[in-house]
């Protein structure tokens, strides 16, 4: 093989995993989210990144939790 591949093996795995990932109809769209190898075992959670449409504000303090679900339920109401 003549590609570059990253130093570390589990970002090779990672990479092949992705480009097998994207081969099979199945698993189209979906990437290597988490990997646990164990000393019999190798398991790969899956996940499928969305893009959420929205807008974001910067603000210039802090937010309480609290705060924030009390306007929620007054939204409500």
């Amino acid at each position: 093989m003549s590609e570059q591949w990253p130093s570390k093996p589990t970002l090779r795995i990672r990479e092949a995993l992705n480009d097998l990932l994207q081969r099979n109809a199945h698993t189209l769209g979906k990437e290597v989210g988490e990997m646990f190898l164990g000393s019999d075992v190798f398991v790969v959670r899956l996940r499928r990144p969305r893009v959420v449409e929205g807008q974001w504000e910067d603000l210039d303090r802090t937010v309480d939790l609290f705060d924030l679900m009390d306007a929620h339920q007054q939204d409500e109401e």
